[in-house]
């Protein structure tokens, strides 16, 4: 199943989706992930927020997680570290995926909502630009150099980060749609 909400700019009258289009923060926090072209998210970024720096409506807003997904059995998930499950610090992670080029941003950046942190893209498994964007609940202080799988180049870190990413469990997936439509008006 699709995790995230995909996002798109079309030409006016064509329906064709363009490339370019600054792809700004939604939150403030830490870059933990600027990764090269790697399959399936392409050029990608993953920012860390702790849940406690975040308003008091946004911690609320994240404290339903979504479904939890279990790993098909044909996926081949490599063991690697995990991060601290057990530790009561959560953060907020949000992927930025299917940049047009590197990101803007490195590893260690602090980073403030509504930086420009890359463009809008085609990279990756994407078969049309668009913005892939994916919210997920977990540990504070998790690292990865790069996620990637369904391709014979992948390394095993590569993999098996990419499966504590998506199924593990120690993530939790929230839904980026609901989560918006939850947000105050201003």
């Amino acid at each position: 199943p699709h995790q995230g909400v995909d996002l798109a700019d079309r030409l006016n009258g064509t329906g064709m989706a363009v490339t370019g289009m600054g792809v700004q923060a939604i939150l403030p926090g830490r870059v933990i992930l600027s990764q090269a072209d790697r399959f399936p998210y392409g050029y990608a970024v993953i920012v860390e927020s702790p849940l406690q720096a975040l308003p008091q409506a946004l911690q609320e807003a994240f404290s339903t997680p979504g479904p939890s997904w279990k790993a098909n059995p044909a996926l081949n998930c490599p063991a690697v570290p995990l991060p601290d499950a057990q530790s009561p610090d959560r953060s907020l992670y949000v992927l930025y995926a299917h940049l047009q080029n590197l990101p803007h941003v490195e590893a260690g950046d602090r980073i403030a909502c509504g930086q420009v942190i890359g463009a809008v893209g085609q990279s990756g498994n994407a078969l049309a630009p668009h913005l892939h964007l994916e919210i997920r609940l977990g540990p504070s202080g998790w690292q990865a150099a790069s996620l990637a799988h369904y391709t014979n180049n992948a390394s095993p870190e590569e993999m098996g980060q990419y499966c504590l990413w998506r199924v593990s469990g120690v993530f939790q997936h929230l839904d980026p749609l609901a989560w918006f439509e939850s947000l105050p008006n201003p």
